[in-house]
């Protein structure tokens, strides 16, 4: 188990330290980066269930602590999830709004046809 859980913690931040990388990486090569983040992370789900396993099958004197251990590095990786579709919202929607400016600066605009409009209420005498 403690080899796992060392491994495991060590891929956690090996992920934190790439997704600094990410705000840094060309548009070219952003989607491959996340691509690769999201599997790595679950990668990191798949260790951690086989670490619950393993803190269950752990003495009882040592049990409590492998499963505060195990849960620590939950709570590590669902921030690191959270962090990474945070991030991918942003991207997204900064890339619509450069969408929305580039179709906005491409579109021609015109000046507005002047309109012959009679006002029948000006037309009555009396009113």
């Amino acid at each position: 188990m403690e080899t796992l859980y060392h491994q495991t913690n060590k891929q956690i931040q090996e992920v934190q330290s790439q997704m600094g990388n990410l705000e840094r990486t060309d548009r070219e090569s952003v989607h491959l980066l996340e691509n690769e983040l999201q599997a790595r992370i679950d990668q990191i789900f798949n260790h951690l269930e086989r670490l619950e396993i393993l803190a269950s099958k752990e003495p009882p004197n040592r049990r409590q602590n492998a499963k505060l251990r195990v849960d620590q590095l939950k709570y590590d990786v669902q921030h690191l999830r959270t962090a990474l579709q945070n991030l991918q919202h942003r991207r997204y929607t900064r890339e619509a709004q450069e969408r929305e400016r580039e179709e906005l600066l491409s579109r021609t605009f015109t000046t507005n046809v002047s309109c012959m409009c009679l006002n029948p209420v000006s037309d009555t005498p009396g009113l």
